[in-house]
């Protein structure tokens, strides 16, 4: 109450003794219509009596509501209920001092003043709002458009737009394909068809852009809206993805051009907030890979569910310096602590854990198939003897959750990644056993828009006009967005008891000539104008890529997006440790025969 009268306090302005003259009027017109003869005899002297009380009291009344918050072209459906509040404790105010000090004071007066000085006062703050609507819709300069989307996210930008009386577009109508909304109007804009009319409606208003505001939209429903926008020869952007969207809100600020990705959504992940926000909420999460694309991308996800402190790791300056920034911004409330560190150093890696985490996400990795080949030590060093400092350490100093990142090249693997990868899942597996550290492996396929995405290279080859590059015309490849991955490896960490491998469903293979010619249309160019060259498998590279191994059996869980690997368990952590003892000198020596023959032989005993 306290803080509600300081603020009370702070609203006794000008626009506060306004809104009590229009009360004024309005208990003046209550007599005026109560009371033919009300200039002349005694009805004109109780108003005057009366009138010092009820200036007092709806002063005091309307500063205590805020009223004179709610002026000009951005009044509210919540201001004008402020209105209602008020007006309505004034008029109990009023009827009780006055039936209490006036004996005969006509019972009428309080109600008709109750209605008029609502519709005055509400009258006279809705006013702005309806002129600059009026200006704004009048205006011949304003780009017209249509909103493909009736629901949340399609109002929000329609009121963002209604709002702001500098935004240049003028909102034309919804686009909405079920039949229960067409005809229907929302804040005055009607519904006016289907995706299937958004050519005749283009042509019909000269609309200059479409904005499509299903953020739940999956790929396929996308493409369909694209299409027809193709079709109508006009411009459209969309929202994010629901997986992409900090908040629970949409603004025009965040439309941008559809690309690949938005075209491979599938339905909308349905995280379980709940039992994530339990898992996360008040803890110390370590992110290593932090300034990489999933390990960026987990710590946005991971700022939304209020985390004590959350601890990055990377070894990447420039990018780390970002992502922090980024965080910041985003979540300014939250404690965020960086280290520039390589995971290699079992000194540095140590300094960083005596912060004590209650959960590590490991997603940093080398994961360039060819690139490693070529640099196959370094793929050995980071990816598994990195891999080990850090599990090693978190099972000493107790850490609740370790959580490690694999990828589908670690299923019968044939290249330096994949084989550095499955060893680290057997290693950390391994470690399950008579831990306190709960640890598990989260397996999937590649993610569009990451930094080693095949997405932006043919996007520059595009815009050189060189010829496509494509290692093959029947390379396939699972496909998941990155805000996707990064949920799905969340919410698979809560479902650990420690030990388990879980594979993330990737949907269909999707063929890479059918993603660069999804890239050629969104780019407005015509795919008879654009050469591929088909260049080979390049070292290390599978035409096909897999999920599940062979001999590995997978079994449901709770969540159908995720399965998870049916497993003996009868890993023994002396003999693997013992293997990476060898292993690390065949590394020493720079032997990349015996090398790569001791890790596959550990793999194939302990698979």
């Amino acid at each position: 109450m306290k803080t509600r009268m300081k603020i009370a306090t702070k609203g006794l302005n000008w626009m506060t003794l306004v809104d009590t003259g229009i009360g004024v009027v309005a208990y003046y017109l209550a007599f005026v219509l109560r009371f033919s003869t009300f200039s002349l005899g005694h009805q004109f002297t109780l108003f005057l009596q009366t009138l010092l009380i009820v200036v007092l009291i709806k002063f005091v009344i309307f500063s205590f509501f805020e009223v004179n918050r709610g002026i000009s072209k951005y009044i509210s459906i919540e201001d004008l209920v402020s209105i209602f509040k008020a007006t309505s404790f004034s008029t109990i105010a009023i009827t009780i001092v006055m039936f209490t000090v006036f004996p005969g004071y006509p019972r009428s007066i309080p109600m008709i003043d109750w209605c008029l000085t609502i519709v005055m006062v509400g009258g006279f703050k809705i006013i702005p709002r309806v002129y600059s609507e009026f200006v704004k819709v009048s205006s011949p300069s304003l780009k017209r458009i249509l909103i493909v989307g009736a629901g949340d996210a399609g109002t929000m930008i329609l009121r963002e737009i209604k709002n702001n009386s500098a935004l240049p577009y003028k909102v034309i109508g919804f686009i909405d394909d079920e039949k229960a909304k067409q005809g229907r109007t929302i804040q005055g804009v009607p519904v006016i068809g289907t995706r299937y009319d958004i050519q005749h409606f283009v042509r019909r208003y000269k609309i200059g852009e479409v904005i499509i505001a299903i953020p739940s939209a999956p790929g396929n429903e996308l493409r369909n809206i694209v299409m027809e926008c193709k079709k109508a020869k006009v411009t459209f952007k969309t929202v994010p993805s629901l997986s992409e969207v900090i908040t629970d809100t949409v603004s025009l600020s965040q439309l941008k051009e559809v690309d690949v990705e938005d075209l491979l959504r599938r339905l909308p992940i349905k995280l379980d907030t709940s039992l994530v926000s339990l898992h996360i909420s008040g803890k110390k999460i370590m992110v290593t890979g932090a300034a990489g694309s999933i390990g960026s991308e987990l710590c946005r996800q991971i700022g939304k569910f209020n985390p004590e402190e959350l601890i990055l790791v990377d070894m990447a300056e420039t990018p780390l310096f970002h992502i922090e920034r980024s965080l910041r911004k985003n979540f300014p409330g939250l404690t965020i602590t960086p280290f520039l560190i390589d995971i290699k150093d079992k000194y540095q890696v140590e300094q960083v854990i005596q912060l004590k985490p209650d959960i590590i996400y490991h997603a940093a990795a080398y994961k360039h198939v060819p690139l490693l080949e070529r640099n196959w030590s370094a793929a050995i060093k980071n990816n598994i003897f990195g891999t080990k400092n850090l599990a090693d350490i978190a099972k000493e100093y107790e850490i609740e959750e370790f959580v490690m990142v694999s990828t589908d090249k670690a299923v019968n693997p044939i290249n330096t990644m994949g084989l550095s990868k499955r060893l680290d899942e057997i290693y950390v597996q391994s470690l399950a056993k008579n831990s306190k550290t709960k640890f598990v492996s989260v397996r999937f396929g590649n993610v569009l828009g990451s930094q080693g995405s095949c997405i932006p290279i043919f996007k520059n080859q595009l815009m050189a006009g060189e010829p496509i590059t494509i290692t093959h015309p029947d390379m396939r490849r699972y496909f998941m967005t990155i805000p996707e991955a990064s949920q799905l490896i969340i919410q698979a960490g809560t479902m650990g008891k420690g030990g388990e491998i879980f594979i993330l469903r990737m949907g269909e293979p999707v063929k890479i000539v059918d993603l660069v010619n999804d890239l050629i249309t969104l780019s407005g160019l015509n795919k008879e104008d654009i050469k591929f060259s088909f260049v080979g498998l390049r070292p290390g590279e599978k035409l096909d890529e897999e999920l599940i191994g062979r001999g590995e059996k997978v079994k449901m869980t709770p969540d159908e997006k995720i399965l998870v690997l049916e497993t003996k368990n009868n890993l023994s952590p002396e003999e693997i440790s013992e293997g990476l003892r060898i292993l690390k000198q065949y590394l020493d020596y720079g032997d990349m025969k015996n090398t790569i023959a001791q890790v596959k032989h550990m793999i194939s005993i302990y698979s």
